[in-house]
């Protein structure tokens, strides 16, 4: 419904261009171009960003790994389901991640945008269980997840597309004989934040990645010896303008709200913040584009 509204409002806009007979040329000449630049803008933040799905690349390194050793992660956000045709462009996003081959699948929460409203489970099911990493794929709930009455359902929707779904849980696996550490925390805004627990259980000798959906947790989580956190929930403001930044932020990602950022140099740690795949409220986005995070953890160790 808002793309027709949006459609509508254009062509008024265009229509509108044509009344200015009576005002001065480079008046006219100056309110054309803006409305011409209106148009381009809308048309480009609806039509086209959203569906303009890239690849963002990071390296990090570590001497808690052995110097041979690469690890690699794929990270998906906020996929916010909505209607069939999210459905079908999610089917270019597992192309795109099979063919990097990683070894683990994170996701960090916000599968469905409102589960009273959505009607393709099974679908969603199907689709996930066709990421095919060659480990693991582990997921935490963000703050849609518990939504609606979504809490149970969204733990067996994960369980049956063979996702481990962790609430205040650690995941160990060994990789090339180093331990790896995956911590998934809890919703803060919906979820138990009883984090205190599963986080002073981190061991320094282990690559340590935690995932918390909303990203301002990491004030708390960079005081432990955590090498990567990964989160969403911001959608990178989903509008942004160099000048102006994002103009609405969500709660608990106001500090942390897109990119990269360095949490600790004692422990040589970093947060990672996706623009996500999906949207909220709005159908739009307008220079933050949606994103699948691929990362290579090598390591500096030379034992």
């Amino acid at each position: 419904m808002l793309r027709i509204f949006l459609t509508i409002k254009l062509f008024n806009i265009i229509c509108s261009i044509y009344f200015f007979k009576k005002v001065g040329g480079q008046l006219k000449i100056k309110l054309t171009s803006f409305f011409l630049l209106l148009i381009c803008t809308i048309y480009y933040s609806v039509y086209v960003e959203p569906t303009s799905i890239r690849t963002k690349h990071l390296i990090f390194s570590d001497n808690r790994l052995n110097s041979n050793t690469t690890i690699k992660l794929i990270q998906i956000s906020d996929t916010h389901f909505n209607n069939k045709k999210d459905i079908e462009r999610f089917k270019k996003v597992i192309k795109n991640i099979n063919q990097m081959k990683p070894d683990f699948i994170l996701f960090t929460g916000d599968l469905v945008s409102d589960i009273r409203k959505f009607s393709y489970k099974n679908e969603v099911i199907r689709l996930l269980k066709e990421l095919n990493p060659k480990i693991g794929k582990l997921a935490i709930y963000g703050n849609h997840d518990h939504g609606g009455y979504f809490t149970e359902q969204y733990e067996e929707l994960l369980t049956e597309s063979n996702f481990i779904l962790l609430k205040n849980e650690e995941k160990t696996y060994y990789v090339q004989k180093q331990k790896v550490s995956f911590i998934g925390l809890d919703d803060y805004m919906l979820g138990n934040k009883q984090y205190n627990d599963i986080l002073d259980r981190i061991q320094k000798n282990s690559y340590t990645v935690v995932l918390a959906h909303e990203p301002d947790i990491a004030d708390l989580t960079k005081t432990y010896p955590i090498n990567l956190q990964l989160s969403g929930h911001s959608h990178g403001g989903q509008i942004y303008l160099p000048l102006y930044k994002s103009f609405i932020m969500p709660p608990y990602a106001k500090k942390y709200n897109r990119g990269v950022y360095t949490l600790s140099s004692k422990y040589n740690s970093h947060l990672v913040v996706s623009n996500g795949i999906g949207t909220t409220k709005l159908p739009i986005r307008l220079f933050t584009p949606p994103e699948i995070v691929s990362i290579e953890i090598t390591g500096q160790n030379k034992k």
